[in-house]
């Protein structure tokens, strides 16, 4: 509790102390400010979604405004008509590079920081390349941070894993830079994380009855664990543990359900789930568990760690992940949920596509009452599923 209290006051007085400095600072040689930015990279980002090319990111590590305006009036004198440059935070100055893959971009960041004559050592800056190097199950950030490199060598780190743009921040930077997660994704507002730790809080408290009788009865009727621990793609791609209720067969093969999903993103069909079909997997009772979505109240660990909200897309499956084209990855901008807009918008009668549709919606225009509208419309919308 004194963590979310000390977030929604720290959030208060950035409010107070950044509002003017957001809207008004504007350049000294026409670099836009954080919110005109902020747009031109959502704008840039759906534009690759159409096309599917690439285009980079540099991110110069602005320390004080004379160096500011020097990185300024240098990148004046380089850009293409078509490149944008902005300030992502206080210190932060981008530039997007559109149509330009990361060694091209290198090159152009080596190019200015030789021709900086502030004093002191040129500018930090960092390469991000979308979405080559930049969704999950790709390769990841450049993120080789460095100043002038005399050499023609190209910085391409990587990471075997998904990536993780809050592990992969500048490494030279004196504070979290936010602007590439706030491009990425949208990072979880104080009231949507209070409202998660309240809800779960209360949740865990006035259901663990429930769950012990749940619990028990899984037990009975099926050998193995009453709890089921699977991995799963939640925000920014990140992977976590999900927890629900077991209602399968602990030895239930994976195959027949990764076909099933590979043929409803492939094709137009109603998101039909298997459990329609007398999926052979289940134990006793866990159809009845899964109509009633019972299953997934344990997921209420999963919102009090932070690694899922009450509201938002369901995280999917890795090889789920495998079938996504490249706009279905918006659905990763917003924290994961138990519940959703598309589950309260008739999920079992629209397709694949339909779904990610909701999932974009709702990270693009989530607030306060659109959480609770949805909140108060899941018991309906699954009783009568």
């Amino acid at each position: 509790m004194a963590h979310i209290l000390r977030e929604i006051y720290m959030s208060f007085w950035n409010r107070l102390d950044l509002f003017d400095w957001r809207r008004q600072r504007r350049s000294l040689n026409g670099t836009r400010s954080v919110e005109e930015f902020s747009a031109i990279l959502d704008r840039e980002r759906a534009r690759v979604h159409r096309n599917e090319h690439e285009f980079s990111l540099m991110v110069f590590d602005v320390a004080t405004t004379d160096r500011a305006r020097n990185l300024e009036r240098e990148l004046g004198r380089r850009l293409r008509s078509t490149d944008e440059v902005g300030w992502l935070d206080r210190q932060h100055i981008g530039v997007v590079l559109p149509d330009t893959p990361a060694e091209g971009a290198w090159k152009l960041a080596n190019g200015v920081c030789q021709r900086m004559t502030a004093p002191g050592p040129p500018p930090v800056c960092t390469v991000y390349t979308y979405p080559s190097q930049w969704l999950p199950g790709g390769n990841g950030p450049s993120r080789q941070s460095r100043s002038a490199d005399r050499s023609s060598e190209v910085d391409t780190a990587t990471s075997g894993r998904t990536p993780s743009v809050v592990q992969d921040r500048m490494q030279d930077s004196r504070k979290p830079m936010k602007g590439i997660e706030s491009f990425l994704g949208h990072r979880m507002p104080v009231w949507k994380r209070t409202l998660d730790v309240v809800g779960a809080l209360l949740g865990l408290v006035f259901l663990s009855p429930l769950f012990l009788i749940i619990a028990v009865l899984i037990k009975v009727v099926s050998s193995g664990p009453a709890f089921f621990k699977q991995e799963r793609v939640g925000y920014l791609g990140k992977p976590f543990t999900l927890w629900k209720f077991r209602t399968m067969r602990v030895d239930a093969d994976t195959l027949l359900h990764k076909k099933h999903l590979s043929k409803l993103i492939r094709s137009d069909q109603p998101m039909v789930k298997l459990d329609a079909d007398h999926d052979p997997r289940i134990i006793p009772m866990g159809r009845f568990l899964r109509a009633y979505c019972l299953d997934e109240f344990p997921q209420l660990i999963n919102v009090l760690r932070g690694e899922m909200s009450l509201v938002g897309p369901r995280p999917c499956l890795s090889y789920e992940l495998e079938n996504y084209l490249l706009w279905h990855t918006g659905r990763f901008d917003t924290v994961p949920g138990i519940t959703g807009l598309w589950q309260v918008s008739g999920r079992n009668g629209s397709t694949f596509k339909g779904m990610i549709r909701f999932d974009i919606t709702y990270a693009r225009h989530r607030s306060f009452w659109l959480d609770i509208k949805i909140l108060l419309k899941t018991t309906p919308a699954v009783a009568t599923s």
